[in-house]
């Protein structure tokens, strides 16, 4: 089942045009992404930290406004050897309107050797959990 995160647009992120800064969904979907850190590494240690992001992107398809509430789901879309890959959809909250539509690659690294690591079962198992379909090495 895709997580959920429920955020009211700020006017700090709206520029002079009045809609929200193109830039600012990235933060939307980092903020997405901590319930997701904490399923998979519930001590949320940032000495023993275990990802990093490889790459995102993001595909704008609505206008958002000042003051508008915005879902953003967040789902795996696929699982590799080291990484894994996840879809965010930034949505109107009372619509259901797709506002923008994101991917972040995420990889399992050991910060102390440099260099990316296996998948645990355990993570497996969890971001297999993040998705109504199967979703498969």
């Amino acid at each position: 089942m895709p997580l959920s995160t429920t955020i009211q647009v700020r006017f700090n992120e709206c520029d002079g045009l009045g809609h929200v800064n193109n830039a600012v969904y990235y933060t939307y979907m980092e903020a997405a992404r901590i319930e997701l850190f904490q399923l998979l590494d519930p001590d949320m240690d940032l000495h023993n930290w275990k990802l990093i992001v490889a790459s995102t992107s993001c595909d704008y398809k609505a206008q958002a406004t000042f003051g508008q509430w915005l879902t953003i789901t967040t789902e795996t879309e696929k699982i590799g050897n080291t990484s894994f890959t996840l879809l965010h959809r930034i949505l109107d909250r009372d619509t259901g309107e797709l506002i923008a539509l994101g991917h972040a690659v995420m990889v399992h690294f050991d910060y102390h050797q440099q260099k990316s690591v296996p998948l645990t079962s355990t993570m497996v198992q969890t971001l297999q959990s993040l998705n109504n379909d199967s979703v498969h090495q």
